[in-house]
């Protein structure tokens, strides 16, 4: 026999957002069952594939605020990795992947990087625009103001010293300004 429904989990994230935890009803409200991954199944809604043998997954990409409210979802004791993976609408082994990145992914959060970020990526002088957002901060932290002007010659500066071959553009500068929010 069955053991009935499984009661649904609500999880309080740090934000003061909710998030369900449970199974999609098997049908749709006030219709009869449909074969699934028929368009209007809760089995197609949730996957961003169907999977078969001549079609590919195509992986959906989390938000940094989407991977953390995915760790702190996987915190709830009563939280499956497949269940959390049904949720967000991903792959267990996409979910698992995120969950050992744990320590890497809180720690870019706590550092307010931009929370829409889906991917991370650099720049072609990647030390120079490290050296330039340490600057920066130092910067800030001593309370003086900023323009695009000075942080343009500042990297053009740490180009220089450190023999790079680069150009401080007002396209690149509005990229740092959008990798380092």
């Amino acid at each position: 026999g069955s053991a009935g429904p499984k009661p649904e989990v609500v999880l309080k994230l740090e934000r003061g957002e909710e998030l369900h935890l449970g199974d999609p009803p098997t049908a749709p409200v006030g219709g009869s069952p449909q074969a699934p991954g028929t368009a209007d199944s809760p089995r197609h809604r949730l996957s961003s594939c169907r999977t078969t043998a001549t079609t590919a997954c195509k992986r959906k990409e989390l938000s940094l605020a989407d991977r953390v409210k995915l760790l702190q979802a996987l915190e709830s004791p009563s939280a499956s990795l497949s269940s959390v993976a049904k949720l967000f609408g991903i792959s267990k082994s996409q979910a698992g992947r995120i969950g050992q990145r744990r320590e890497q992914i809180l720690a870019e959060w706590h550092t307010n990087t931009n929370p829409l970020r889906k991917r991370k990526r650099e720049g072609k002088a990647g030390e120079v625009e490290d050296a330039l957002f340490a600057w920066f901060r130092q910067a800030l932290a001593r309370g003086e103001r900023l323009s695009g002007p000075i942080l343009k010659a500042k990297a053009q500066e740490l180009a220089l010293s450190s023999g790079r071959d680069f150009e401080a553009t007002d396209r690149w500068l509005c990229r740092w300004k959008t990798r380092h929010n």
